[in-house]
């Protein structure tokens, strides 16, 4: 029993076979069990072939109870609610709005309700014995005879057809056919028709549209398209395939697609076999091969086709020739390589801002300049970059104020600002800002150009200064001129006077006025040397000796102030190439200053240090010192710090140490005094002889 198949996979009307067991036959007859039309499973009823031998079971096959009055009136009712039932049955069969037929299990049409008569044009008799598929359309006689076969075998059945009308014409109607089950067992089939004609023209005329509509894309698209089969075999091509790769559509039906490259077979394999597998659109870029043989790139999408069933039945291949948009695509990448590095290479800073604010691009000396080559700068705001950016949060925030000034303005601005460094040396920059505008007026960006001008203003100041001199020079030749005439009388006439006199009061008298015109002659020299450049007389001089000769020279000047003046040398002599009295003129100038700058007495320190090719003389006072923001404008014709000074002094100092090829360097600190350091070449490479 356990090898016999008992249940199918689709429940059959009714099956019998017998088995032998000790020696006797048992029959088995196996019946289908219905329930709202449905088969749900199945009944399997085991009889032995003699129910004489087993004496004590009823044959229930022949045998009928007696009944008892409670059993008759209890029939009784049951009749009449089965006949009211029937009433009711009845009047749905003839009421119902749908056609309704009835069909034995040899496809023999046994009934029809009025909605079928309506429908069909038929009377109820006209329409008695009529087979199943009589009425139908050729086009749809295999679909319903196959729809009636599964429905006699006790499954529902769904589907559309078109069936003939009385007068002629054809009804699209939507069928849906069943078992008819009497006692568990079926004995025909129903079927009900509804009339769909409006809907399915409807639906045509749509599908018909969309063909169209698709043709029309399929003939006049740009795009070279592709269909296959499953197997890969071209079914369809169109025009613009042929334009694209060269070959017509006719000499392609049925082949497998020419244009992939040889050595992209394997490429094209595993993107189909994706394809395959996902049953999804692929879009991707590739190369494929012309009918000439040239090699074209194309963006490519393969996609699946489908039948109402959800199955792939065919596949479509939608191709762009890209050539032309890639090399444009590579030519505009190279001159953005280009334009990268003609900005890089650039000295000044330059920086695009979008409509809103928001930095879009910067050249390596912007970021260097404003230390943001560590930060992802894009589509931040200066009031971002100023948050995360302490040192340079004021150069944004200066930026930020001249962008709105710009945008107010509609149009190119040139500004200077102020970017400092992390060395503290400020450096300026001159900005030119261009906003950019669209079409319709909106912004679009604003282009920041700057270029460190430090340099320049540096210059600027330096003409500032020369053109001072220059008046100085013009001022102090005119004034020496009309001094030194009358102190040359005066000196003639008191060396006459000198030499005649006798009386020994009135020869000192005459000797401390010549000695006050030659300081008067003195001073109306300096004048000219600032007029005009001065023959230098360059001798080999002790420049300690020379430093020694301006402290015993300025010792009584000292003396007076209560200031000490302190000479300290390392060993050896520094030779140099100068000329006396100008080095002379400018110890005496600095060392001077020194005392005057402390009135209640101090100390003022004169250190001498050779190095390999020069020599440094620092003179240290501990006066009041000078504050830093004035220390850049030392030397300036009419600068002093003095209540009565000219400036003159540390000028001509600056003039004359110059002319020696040597430099100047002042530190001061305000209440702690000043340094002086002055650093001249020595003759020769070794310090000490």
């Amino acid at each position: 029993m356990e090898n016999t198949p008992l249940i199918k996979e689709s429940f059959p009307s009714r099956e019998n076979w017998e088995i032998e067991h000790d020696n006797t036959m048992w029959l088995f007859e196996l019946t289908p069990y219905f329930y709202g039309g449905v088969a749900i499973g199945s009944i399997i009823h085991i009889l032995p072939p003699d129910l004489a031998v087993f004496k004590y079971l009823p044959d229930f096959r022949h045998t009928r109870a007696a009944s008892s009055p409670l059993q008759r009136d209890d029939t009784a009712e049951k009749s009449a609610t089965a006949s009211k039932q029937d009433r009711f049955y009845k009047s749905l069969f003839e009421h119902h709005p749908d056609a309704i037929f009835s069909y034995d299990l040899e496809g023999i049409l046994l009934g029809a309700n009025p909605a079928a008569e309506r429908l069909l044009g038929f009377d109820a008799s006209e329409l008695r014995n009529l087979k199943v598929q009589d009425l139908t359309l050729p086009d749809f006689k295999e679909r319903k005879l196959r729809a009636f076969a599964n429905s006699a075998s006790g499954m529902q059945q769904e589907y559309e057809a078109a069936v003939r009308h009385k007068q002629g014409h054809s009804i699209h109607v939507s069928l849906r056919s069943f078992p008819i089950i009497v006692d568990n067992e079926i004995v025909g089939v129903y079927e009900t028709m509804r009339d769909i004609t409006p809907n399915y023209h409807q639906i045509h005329e749509d599908l018909k549209s969309t063909k169209e509509q698709l043709e029309f894309y399929f003939r006049n698209t740009e795009d070279a398209v592709l269909v296959t089969d499953t197997n890969l075999h071209i079914v369809k091509a169109n025009r613009s395939f042929e334009k694209i790769y060269g070959w017509t559509e006719q000499e392609l039906l049925g082949k497998k697609i020419p244009t992939i490259p040889d050595h992209l077979k394997w490429e094209a394999d595993e993107l189909y076999n994706k394809v395959f597998s996902t049953q999804q659109v692929l879009p991707y870029e590739t190369v494929r091969q012309r009918k000439d043989g040239s090699l074209i790139d194309v963006s490519n999408f393969a996609s699946p086709l489908f039948d109402s069933k959800g199955n792939a039945v065919a596949y479509v291949v939608i191709s762009r020739d890209i050539t032309e948009l890639k090399r444009m695509r590579e030519e505009l990448i190279g001159s953005e390589k280009r334009l990268r590095t003609l900005i890089n290479s650039m000295p000044d800073i330059v920086i695009f801002k979008d409509g809103h604010g928001r930095w879009v691009e910067a050249n390596d000396v912007a970021l260097a300049s404003l230390q943001l080559e560590d930060t992802d700068y894009l589509g931040m705001t200066d009031h971002e970059l100023a948050a995360c950016n302490e040192f340079h949060r004021e150069a944004f925030w200066q930026c930020t104020l001249s962008d709105q000034w710009a945008w107010e303005k509609g149009s190119l601005i040139r500004i200077q600002e102020i970017i400092p460094t992390p060395k503290g040396i400020a450096t300026v920059y001159d900005i030119i800002k261009i906003p950019i505008y669209h079409a319709d007026g909106t912004r679009k960006g604003l282009i920041i150009i700057g270029r460190d001008i430090t340099e320049l203003k540096q210059t600027e100041e330096l003409l500032r200064k020369t053109e001072k001199l220059a008046v100085v020079g013009q001022l102090a030749a005119g004034i020496a001129h009309e001094i030194r005439n009358p102190l040359t009388t005066l000196k003639g006439f008191l060396s006459l006077l000198n030499s005649r006199t006798t009386d020994t009061d009135s020869y000192r008298y005459l000797e401390i006025m010549l000695s006050e015109i030659e300081q008067l002659e003195w001073i109306a020299n300096q004048f000219l040397t600032v007029a005009k450049p001065q023959t230098a007389k360059f001798d080999e001089k002790n420049l300690e000796m020379v430093i020694r000769q301006v402290a015993s020279f300025l010792y009584p000047l000292a003396i007076m102030h209560n200031v000490q003046i302190l000479i300290e040398s390392e060993s050896g002599e520094a030779l140099i190439e100068c000329d006396e009295n100008q080095l002379k003129q400018v110890f005496i100038n600095i060392v001077k200053n020194g005392i005057e700058a402390m009135p209640q007495g101090g100390q003022i320190e004169i250190i001498i240090k050779p190095n390999t090719d020069s020599v440094s003389v620092q003179v240290k006072d501990n006066g009041y010192g000078i504050p830093h923001d004035r220390i850049p404008h030392l030397g300036e014709p009419f600068y002093s710090l003095k209540e009565k000074g000219t400036g003159l002094g540390l000028m001509i100092c600056f003039k004359i140490i110059k002319e020696h090829h040597g430099t100047i360097q002042i530190a001061s600190e305000v209440g702690r005094g000043t340094t002086v350091e002055i650093i001249l070449p020595l003759k020769y490479s070794t310090v000490f002889q």
